[in-house]
């Protein structure tokens, strides 16, 4: 009876001490994987923190921009009014009025969290609320927005008209700032030869005043142009509140 007694004793002895090492190593896994996704949380921050940073500074430059693109697009309609000369100058103001101040390479670290089901990385669920409401708010107000619709008919038109390599050229002459923003300065692109001549110009020009559409797209893209301008300074306040937002959190880390 007592050499049972001392079995069943031992048994329980080593089944607790298996049971105990069990939950040890389950404590150990768990508390691994905890590890594991808080570092991969805060590189998705710090992501999400160099996003926000830069897409400040991009809408940055955009607003800058707006007055170099106001001066192109406000050319470009005295150009088409004007049934004067078909000069290479008037051909690069119809040809920069197409052109957009805006950069759709936005968002890219939440669009990855977001597409493959990851946004629960996120463990503040205040902030993944804020996050999703500030990219659907974007998304409406600026990427989707009619006002860049609104421009393609006119881009269309243009660069149906002018050759891609001319496109190419004068997009080459306006440097860095072209690749930035697609919105070369006026000045940068007249003091580089693009390789037209007045005889290119003044058959591009013919074509595309000859088409009825052409005035009335311009029209239409100016008029939202300047609805654009106000919504991309509403956007900046908003990305710098997100940017402030994330650096908090990091910051709790």
């Amino acid at each position: 009876m007592k050499l049972a007694s001392k079995s069943i004793a031992r048994l329980s002895a080593e089944f607790s001490v298996i049971v105990i090492g069990v939950l040890v190593a389950l404590a150990v896994e768990s508390w691994r994987e905890d590890v594991a996704e808080r570092t991969l949380e805060l590189e998705y921050l710090q992501r999400l923190q160099n996003d926000f940073h830069e897409d400040a500074e991009r809408i940055t430059r955009a607003i800058d921009a707006t007055t170099v693109q106001q001066g192109h697009i406000d050319s470009a309609l005295a150009v088409l009014k004007d049934e004067g000369a078909n000069t290479e100058d008037n051909l690069l103001s119809v040809f920069l009025a197409s052109r957009s101040i805006w950069s759709r390479e936005i968002g890219a670290t939440f669009q990855e969290l977001f597409g493959t089901g990851q946004l629960r990385i996120v463990r503040n669920p205040e902030l993944r609320i804020r996050l999703v409401d500030f990219y659907s708010y974007l998304s409406i107000s600026i990427v989707a927005a009619p006002g860049l619709k609104d421009r393609l008919p006119y881009r269309d038109i243009v660069r149906g008209e002018i050759p891609p390599d001319l496109q190419k050229a004068i997009r080459d002459c306006g440097g860095a700032q072209a690749r930035i923003l697609a919105l070369p300065d006026t000045n940068m692109v007249k003091n580089c030869d693009f390789g037209s001549n007045e005889e290119e110009a003044n058959l591009i020009l013919d074509r595309v005043r000859s088409n009825p559409q052409t005035l009335r797209a311009l029209r239409r893209w100016a008029a939202a142009f300047t609805a654009l301008v106000t919504r991309l300074e509403s956007v900046k306040i908003r990305v710098d509140e997100m940017e402030q937002l994330v650096t908090a959190e990091i910051a709790r880390h």
